[in-house]
């Protein structure tokens, strides 16, 4: 059995969400003490819980100390089998948290979930970020699945739903380069709201991004719970780098367009191939299949990540800081 002390490196939920899929997929046993023992509020949130009784479901894993604000979890997994899995996350925990520790579960097998939760929440990717930018990213290692937004939630109250299913694919893959860039896309919603204040976001970003690339602009109302708005942007290339801003009371619609916009152009200047956020997300993915990228900026999260990769036993190479370079050449065997 592993055993993690969760205040390490990061100290929080991405130590938990890793070490789920890769106990799952290796039937390597796990215990984590001191989760997040270092945040304000420290154990289990509902984010992290649903993730581990999801993740439990697909294994038939037994499972102890999962319950709220929980600091200790002792996770033993058996075998996946094909589900049809419904995940109500509750108020505005984040869907796409949960689907990080989940999807690579369900590749190549009959399984769908239904997630209601959080679609664009803080301190976590918007579902947009997760269809255009991470999904875009998955294509590139040969991976496609269907996603759909049947309802938007915001924080605090969630209630956004949303259905994955069919993921097929997989294999070893380089993103080294970026290449040429030419197309930029500003996609910003309203749920709730005027449509004139995404029409501002998307302006904005056009404004921060127009003098280098053809910036593309869409802007919609969304159906869901609460109203709430959001911006992403993202640039594709040989590679793919994206950001997204959400809007909040007393923030002008303009700095959401230009806080997504800045924060792609900044990685990008880097001349690295993903974003700084896929730079993390990508490790689980060449753990499984081989894999190698360079990374816009080597992250608390991502060297945190990479340790928790390496307590399977897998080779990790890191050169590098901003960007970086990343690669698992002999990958997980089941």
């Amino acid at each position: 059995m592993i055993e993690i002390d969760g205040s390490f490196g990061e100290g929080g939920g991405q130590i938990l969400r890793t070490l789920l899929t890769l106990s799952a997929l290796t039937g390597t046993p796990f215990r984590l003490y001191n989760i997040r023992r270092n945040r304000p509020n420290p154990g289990l949130q509902r984010s992290h819980l649903s993730s581990v009784n999801a993740v439990s479901q697909i294994s038939n894993a037994q499972v102890r100390g999962n319950y709220l604000n929980s600091t200790e979890l002792e996770f033993i997994p058996h075998e996946i089998e094909d589900v049809n899995l419904q995940v109500d996350v509750g108020s505005a925990g984040s869907i796409t948290l949960v689907l990080q520790s989940v999807l690579p579960l369900i590749l190549n097998r009959r399984s769908s979930i239904y997630l209601k939760g959080g679609t664009d929440v803080p301190k976590s990717p918007t579902m947009d970020y997760f269809r255009y930018v991470f999904l875009g990213a998955l294509r590139r290692v040969g991976i496609e699945g269907k996603t759909e937004i049947k309802k938007r939630g915001y924080y605090p109250k969630g209630g956004g739903e949303v259905h994955v299913s069919e993921f097929r694919g997989g294999r070893e893959f380089s993103l080294l380069e970026m290449g040429e860039v030419t197309d930029a896309f500003a996609i910003s919603h309203v749920t709730s709201l005027p449509l004139s204040i995404a029409e501002r976001e998307a302006n904005a970003a056009f404004q921060v991004l127009s003098s280098r690339f053809q910036v593309h602009k869409e802007t919609r109302e969304d159906i869901g719970i609460g109203n709430g708005t959001s911006t992403l942007v993202f640039l594709e290339g040989g590679g793919i780098i994206g950001s997204d801003s959400l809007g909040a009371l007393g923030k002008r619609a303009e700095d959401v367009g230009k806080e997504a916009a800045n924060n792609v152009l900044m990685d990008f200047l880097t001349e690295a191939a993903v974003d700084s956020y896929l730079s993390d997300m990508l490790m689980v993915y060449s753990s499984i299949f081989g894999g190698e990228y360079k990374g816009a900026r080597l992250t608390c999260h991502a060297r945190t990540n990479a340790e928790i990769i390496r307590k399977f036993g897998l080779k990790v190479e890191i050169a590098g800081n901003s960007p970086f370079f990343f690669r698992i050449k002999e990958p997980l065997v089941f």
